[in-house]
């Protein structure tokens, strides 16, 4: 019973997304009735409300999304984002290409609303090619999201190979073909695109990599800052749009604006409502009761292994959130023998849930940004992820271990 009331809420929300509703209110309305079908009483949402908004993850998403939009419009208003986008097109020769490493390159530095920054960047490069809001939105969220399944800067995959006691090294060379096969799988997006190329000046490859090496700089100077020197992103992007305000000369009458104008409510709001309705659905106990469920009706290790991360990240959109809640019931329902099979299954179908997430994050900026149709978007995301659950399927019969 507990999960028919788990999929009416998510279908509730799917609906009201077509609908066109406010991502904001929509995930606050699912909060509610989410809360109320778990019988959380009044008080404890109210509480939960105030806990989501004044908690430090949140306030750290709000400034880290907020300096993200200013770093973007520092790189817009520089030139040195149309610069990357035209570097890249001028080596790789193909539009398509750059569009994906653009959110892909992002991608290395996992940070909160790093496909809000990749959005703009995607959206120069598909100047030279006539595709939809719905397919440029499905590709920046897609490519930015390809190296969580093996990457150790990732949090998940460094408390995944913990809680399944396995060494790291070990751990990422079982995940890495995910990532291979999800870069391959990628293609699908591009399907029935004209072929026109981007028109652009002529340069010289030493030209074309001085623009790339001008464009990327703002991102490699973030991953050296937060990957080398340990710094919090939040600082790290503080420093980095401080130092282009300078390198560019950007002058007081011009920086002014630019702050104002990188506060964007309704996205922020979009960010909290989201939080706060996960923040509902782990307090509600509900994950708990959808596998005693599952045992209940039958299903088998193999099945369990596999529907039950699958749900836990369809409905937080947080990779964090499921690794710690399937993970270790995963583990113990596994023998030794089969435990790495078992658990590479397992964070594959976490992060398919996590990818095909109403909740994700990632997701709604990038439709947010492109102004594109959920559904639209999140249709063109079923084949792709439908691929890698297969390909996780016969990895786990063939994995020697």
């Amino acid at each position: 019973m507990e999960a028919v009331k788990d999929l009416f809420v998510l279908a509730l929300l799917v609906y009201m997304f077509k609908k066109r509703i406010q991502i904001g209110h929509v995930f606050m309305v699912c909060a509610v009735l989410f809360g109320t079908f778990h019988t959380l009483s009044p008080l404890k949402l109210v509480s939960l409300f105030y806990t989501s908004l004044t908690s430090h993850s949140t306030l750290s998403i709000f400034l880290a999304l907020y300096l993200i939009t200013l770093l973007e419009k520092v790189m817009r208003k520089s030139g040195s984002q149309s610069k990357l986008v035209t570097g890249l097109v001028n080596l790789s020769g193909n539009p398509r290409i750059t569009m994906a490493a653009l959110p892909a390159i992002i991608g290395l530095l996992p940070s909160p609303g790093g496909a809000r920054f990749s959005a703009p960047l995607v959206e120069e490069a598909s100047k030279g090619i006539d595709l939809t809001g719905e397919q440029n939105a499905a590709i920046n969220y897609y490519y930015r999201h390809l190296w969580e399944f093996f990457l150790p800067l990732y949090p998940g995959t460094l408390v995944a190979a913990e809680i399944l006691q396995v060494p790291l090294e070990k751990y990422v060379l079982v995940m890495l073909p995910f990532t291979v096969f999800a870069i391959i799988a990628g293609v699908l997006l591009f399907r029935n695109t004209p072929s026109k190329k981007l028109e652009t000046p002529n340069k010289s490859d030493s030209s074309a990599w001085k623009d790339v090496v001008e464009g990327l700089s703002p991102i490699v100077a973030i991953m050296l800052l937060v990957l080398v020197f340990k710094l919090n992103i939040v600082y790290a992007l503080f420093i980095t749009v401080a130092c282009m305000f300078l390198y560019y000369r950007i002058s007081l009458n011009n920086i002014f604006p630019m702050i104002v104008s990188a506060l964007e409510i309704r996205l922020l709001y979009m960010i909290f409502s989201a939080m706060y309705l996960r923040e509902v659905l782990v307090q509600s106990g509900s994950t708990e009761q959808m596998l005693t469920y599952f045992q209940s009706i039958g299903l088998s290790t193999l099945l369990i292994t596999i529907i039950f991360p699958l749900m836990m990240g369809l409905l937080t959109g947080f990779t964090l959130a499921g690794v710690t809640i399937t993970l270790p019931i995963v583990a113990s329902l596994a023998g030794p023998d089969n435990l790495m099979a078992l658990g590479s299954l397992a964070f594959a179908s976490i992060i398919i849930g996590i990818i095909l997430s109403p909740m994700h994050l990632c997701l709604l900026m990038s439709i947010e940004h492109f102004s594109a149709d959920f559904g639209k978007t999140y249709v063109k995301l079923l084949v792709p992820e439908a691929l890698l659950l297969l390909f996780a399927l016969a990895y786990y019969y063939i994995l020697p271990f």
